[in-house]
């Protein structure tokens, strides 16, 4: 439940920052030609992580490693929001942005795989079916809630009337910015919270799991 809830409070934030995507490069960098390039930025930080956790997660546990990208996106949303309207400082903080909500994305998919085993060692069963189709629906929730901060924005910035930037008012920029970036680091980091408080399976108490079923005859005992 609690790896669920997580995971929606993540996809919220990460769907409604990438739904402001195209907004604002039209209407705060004012050159909406340049989301191609953002885009192309968050493409290869995502491909970069996902060939470089590999090697991360064989020298830290996961805990670590949650934390370690929390900071990344903390660090990526607080350059991005201050940032001058320059592809450089901007794609700076699209990288840090991206890697860590890559790395986020990846650790969810293993604290799902966890709980397949926690529940066959707790109440008996696998429900590897069940555990696998919650992905799909938390994304689908996660990004109709998204869309659905983008539109509200859109509406109360003042930004789905205008006909031109120009037309943009600098608090209808700033209120896109806020439900942009801010709003989605505070989903984010509460979705690391309620991980820190709430999902108990660490590395030791998996290797009893684990231990636990082979005994019990549930699994292989070779099983890792």
């Amino acid at each position: 439940l609690f790896t669920a809830i997580s995971m929606a409070l993540f996809m919220i934030g990460y769907c409604t920052t990438t739904g402001f995507g195209v907004y604002f490069f039209k209407y705060a960098f004012k050159n909406e030609g340049m989301y191609s390039v953002f885009a192309a930025i968050l493409g290869v930080s995502q491909l970069a992580a996902l060939a470089v956790f590999p090697l991360l997660s064989k020298k830290y546990s996961r805990k670590a490693l949650y934390a370690f990208a929390t900071v990344l996106v903390v660090i990526g949303y607080i350059i991005f929001f201050f940032s001058p309207m320059n592809m450089i400082f901007i794609g700076t903080a699209g990288i840090f942005l991206f890697v860590g909500e890559a790395f986020i994305q990846l650790l969810m998919l293993m604290f799902l795989t966890d709980t397949v085993e926690y529940g066959q060692w707790k109440l008996g069963r696998r429900n590897e079916s069940i555990t696998f189709s919650v992905q799909p629906f938390i994304n689908k929730i996660g990004g109709a809630i998204a869309n659905g901060i983008v539109g509200v924005t859109l509406i109360i910035s003042g930004i789905n009337a205008a006909a031109t930037p120009d037309d943009v008012t600098e608090s209808g920029l700033l209120l896109m910015k806020l439900s942009m970036l801010i709003l989605p680091l505070v989903f984010i980091v509460l979705g690391y919270i309620i991980y820190r408080k709430k999902f108990k399976i660490d590395k030791q108490m998996f290797d009893k799991i684990i231990s636990d079923l082979a005994a019990r005859g549930e699994i292989g005992s070779g099983k890792e």
